[in-house]
Formats: structure tokens, sequence, C-alpha cells
């Protein structure tokens, strides 16, 4: 069985400009939750238990995404603890312990 999934996240993401300039297209919306989440759901359920991100450094907004523990704690305060919202960190929680980032100097390409 697979354990590990590596994800190639260096890309420019050029085919969605002027969006991405703002935001990395992994963390654009869809249906309310960063793209990324969707793609961590589908290796949990597959069973993979280690996943490697393979990003560039003007892409660390993704790894500040899962490793910023103040950000969560902050809003949730500021919404009563709204459970929503905890359940969104709790599972960011859960993916911090699976995700690992490597470093791409230069794109490329897939």
């Amino acid at each position: 069985m697979i354990k590990q999934a590596i994800i190639p996240l260096a890309g420019q993401g050029t085919r969605l400009l002027p969006l991405t300039s703002v935001l990395p297209k992994e963390l654009l919306p869809i249906n309310g939750k960063p793209g990324i989440e969707y793609i961590l759901d589908e290796c949990i359920k597959s069973g993979i238990k280690e996943i490697i991100f393979i990003i560039s450094k003007r892409k660390n907004i993704i790894k500040k995404y899962f490793y910023n523990d103040a950000f969560y704690k902050n809003l949730i305060k500021k919404k009563r603890g709204d459970k929503r919202l905890k359940f969104e960190y709790s599972k960011i929680k859960k993916y911090k312990k699976m995700i690992k980032f490597v470093y791409q100097n230069s794109p490329r390409g897939t």
C-alpha cells in the first residue's frame, strides 16, 4: 500500500493570473475551503501517512497556512468558539503532522 504522496506546488500559476498574483492557486477557495484541503482529504481517505509538498520560496504562504496557529486561535476567539472553526482548526492540526515541505529553487515544469 502506498503511504507517501509527493505533490508538486512550485508552479507559477500563470494560467490563473491576475488572481494568482495575490494568492497561490492551491489556496484559492473551492466551495468554501482551499483547494489544497481537498487533495489532503483524498490522501487521508487513501491511507496516505506522509505528504510532501514541493513549493517555491514565493509560495511560502502555503506553509504559513498550515503553521500559523496564532491566526486560527485568534479567529476562533473572535467568533466566540465557533464549532465549525474549531473543527477546521483540528483538521489543520491533523494535516500538520503528516506534511513536509521541500523547496524547489527554480521552476522546472511538470
